[in-house]
């Protein structure tokens, strides 16, 4: 590919289509850790710009001013944004379903640091996360990832002017479904520790002697961490299945293109 011979028509729409790449890698899962260096992140989207340049069918776009081009380029880099922000309220639901679990254990003031974000993260948040990022590599998310960016090039075109205020309700829905996900996840532990909660009140009734608070502590841990590991099989096998090419989270993101 000679780089010198491009136009400037050429040359706008490989920047555009950069700008949508890097949006998606800011916010993308796994691609947003603070781990991963900018650079690469800019490298990577370099690279699937030139790989995707020779499929994409190049739009016919007008001469246009600067601030016109800084206008695409920026609605090119929050559509990648969006992208990536809604794929990631999926494991921002796992994270809270960790927090939700570790309240009626008693550990919810227990927190580690993310090295991924830099901030605090409960235990068992910190745990969903892990596991859910390595099925997310293990179902070839990543690749899948990529086969949904070259998906929004076919839906939505670069250059042409995108509805972005159409989607928003679709983003809203996805975060409050964030809290539904963490629910479903959390109840059957929640549930089970709200039964020994209510048991250990009871004997509190029936035998005064005994020092149900000494006592519900460590047996609402053991429970926890018990009925934790015993659920992780049924967790990886949802995860998995979430993230799989016909899982869930795909499908709202098609939606949310089309929507555009």
């Amino acid at each position: 590919m000679d780089l010198s011979a491009w136009t400037e028509r050429q040359l706008i729409f490989f920047l555009l289509v950069f700008m949508r790449n890097l949006g998606l890698l800011i916010s993308a899962p796994f691609f947003q850790s603070r781990n991963i260096p900018g650079t690469f992140r800019v490298s990577l989207a370099l690279f699937l710009a030139l790989l995707l340049l020779p499929v994409l069918a190049a739009v016919s776009i007008e001469p246009l001013t600067f601030w016109q081009v800084a206008f695409l380029m920026g609605q090119e880099l929050l559509l990648g944004i969006m992208i990536g922000y809604i794929l990631n309220l999926t494991f921002a639901g796992m994270q809270l379903a960790g927090q939700i679990i570790e309240v009626p254990m008693g550990i919810g003031m227990i927190n580690v640091l993310d090295p991924q974000t830099g901030g605090q993260m409960p235990i068992i948040g910190q745990l969903y996360q892990i596991v859910a990022v390595w099925l997310f590599l293990l179902v070839r998310g990543d690749h899948l990832l990529v086969r949904t960016l070259m998906q929004s090039f076919k839906l939505l075109p670069v250059g042409q002017p995108l509805a972005l205020l159409q989607g928003i309700p679709l983003v809203l829905k996805t975060f409050a479904n964030l809290f539904v996900l963490a629910v479903q996840i959390a109840i059957p532990i929640i549930g089970v520790l709200f039964l020994t909660t209510v048991g250990l009140g009871v004997l509190a009734k029936l035998i005064p002697q005994i020092n149900v608070f000494f006592l519900s502590f460590p047996l609402k841990v053991f429970l926890g961490i018990v009925l934790l590991i015993l659920s992780l099989p049924a967790f990886t096998r949802w995860v998995a299945g979430l993230f799989s090419a016909s899982g869930r989270v795909w499908t709202e993101l098609l939606r949310f293109l089309q929507a555009l």
